[in-house]
């Protein structure tokens, strides 16, 4: 009698023996092997379940054995203090899918690199052979402000907070203060006016406060 064996599935893998002609009686033990990256999910036909096919040959008969691609899981995870977006975000994928990940950051932060599977600036391209994870770092932008002086008098200016390089959308208040014997007249630049200067810092800014001498009035008098 014939033993047909068939295989089944999106993936790969053998059958021993691969069938042929068997004299009535004969016991067949039929034994299912996956090629790396599939699995064996079971038979059917003259066999059921996942283990050893057992055939006694009373007739002609057929069975398929089903192979499946392992799936692996693709995790995407994100960093740091500034938001983007990989696409795609993640999932489960065939044996052997080539993924190809794509990093854009927000407004106001920037990409900074990948971690994990993947490494660099550039798209991530993973081979989905096993279970893998990356991380696509996003950093806030930093922002330069710059303050300069002018005028023929002196004075200072505060920034709260303190510092000269801010990340992406903090808020910088700066107070001028002028010396004794000179007067504050005024913002140029990024700012204008004679009050504080409040500024919210998404791109390089520069402001100049200007300081005077105060000036004073001499009469002189005759008299007699």
């Amino acid at each position: 009698y014939a033993l047909t064996v068939n295989t089944a599935g999106d993936g790969s893998g053998s059958v021993d023996p691969a069938g042929g002609t068997c004299p009535y009686g004969t016991v067949v033990t039929l034994i299912a092997t996956a090629d790396a990256g599939s699995t064996f999910t079971g038979w059917s036909g003259a066999c059921s379940g996942t283990g050893d096919c057992v055939v006694t040959m009373d007739a002609a008969k057929s069975v398929t054995a089903t192979f499946d691609l392992l799936g692996y899981a693709l995790t995407v995870n994100t960093a740091g203090d500034g938001s983007g977006s990989v696409d795609p975000a993640g999932g489960t994928y065939p044996y052997g899918t080539v993924v190809t990940l794509i990093a854009t950051a927000d407004t106001g932060s920037t990409f900074a690199g990948w971690s994990g599977a993947c490494g660099g600036m550039g798209d991530c391209v993973v081979t989905m052979d096993a279970a893998k994870s990356v991380t696509a770092t996003f950093d806030l932008l930093t922002f330069a402000l710059t303050v300069n002086t002018a005028g023929n008098g002196s004075g200072s200016v505060d920034l709260d907070p303190a510092g000269g390089t801010y990340p992406n959308g903090t808020d910088v208040t700066l107070t001028a203060t002028a010396d004794a014997g000179s007067t504050f007249t005024g913002w140029s630049g990024a700012c204008s006016g004679t009050g504080d200067c409040v500024l919210t810092m998404d791109a390089a800014k520069s402001v100049t406060a200007t300081f005077d001498l105060l000036t004073f009035a001499l009469t002189v008098n005759t008299a007699g």
